[in-house]
């Protein structure tokens, strides 16, 4: 009697786990080990994170209007360099030199401009085409733009990014003697995750 108690258990739980069972898809197995099911990504490449972006700073003229380089026909040269804060760099330096045509006012920069952190992790910028436009909404300005600036990579923490922001800038004269554009620029930046 004792025996045939076993075997009836035996066989019930054999039963139950026949019951239960279905079949297993091996590369679901597989997948689950590797980390690569559910958008998981195990295979190396860089992460990327995309963040917001907010820079106040101010630019003046590094040299005077026409020097360096020649621009093309109708056209002027501008160097400016500058300080400000932007998110993701804090204290920062900048640089940029662009061509101005003198009929339009429309601009583009000549080589890639740069905003340099305090330990030197450089962004890289471009702004391919622009206008710089007459007259302001804001007091004490004589022009402004806001044309799209385009993050193109960079050194240390910035390698790899990329984005835009709005130049959002304000062309600035006073009495002559104090020639500066200022920015109020918002965009959003992408970078390696980790690296911000």
């Amino acid at each position: 009697m004792k025996k045939l108690r076993t075997l009836l258990l035996a066989a019930c739980c054999l039963g139950l786990v026949l019951a239960c069972s279905e079949a297993v898809d091996e590369s679901q197995i597989v997948d689950l080990k590797s980390g690569n099911m559910y958008g998981a990504d195990k295979t190396g490449a860089d992460k990327m994170v995309t963040v917001p972006f907010k820079a106040e700073f101010s630019v003046w003229r590094a040299m005077p209007p026409g020097t360096g380089e020649a621009c093309d026909d109708g056209h002027f040269r501008e160097t400016m360099m500058g300080a400000g804060d932007i998110t993701h760099l804090g204290e920062m330096t900048t640089f940029m030199t662009f061509c101005v045509d003198m009929a339009t006012s429309e601009y583009a920069l000549t080589e890639l401009g740069y905003f340099v952190a305090d330990n030197g992790d450089t962004l890289f910028i471009d702004v391919p085409s622009g206008q710089v436009l007459p007259g302001s909404d804001i007091d004490g300005y004589v022009a402004h733009f806001n044309d799209t600036m385009y993050f193109m990579g960079g050194t240390g923490r910035f390698d790899g990014a990329m984005g835009m922001a709005l130049t959002n800038a304000y062309v600035y004269v006073g009495d002559g003697t104090e020639f500066r554009t200022d920015f109020w620029s918002e965009g959003h930046l992408t970078l390696k995750k980790g690296k911000r």
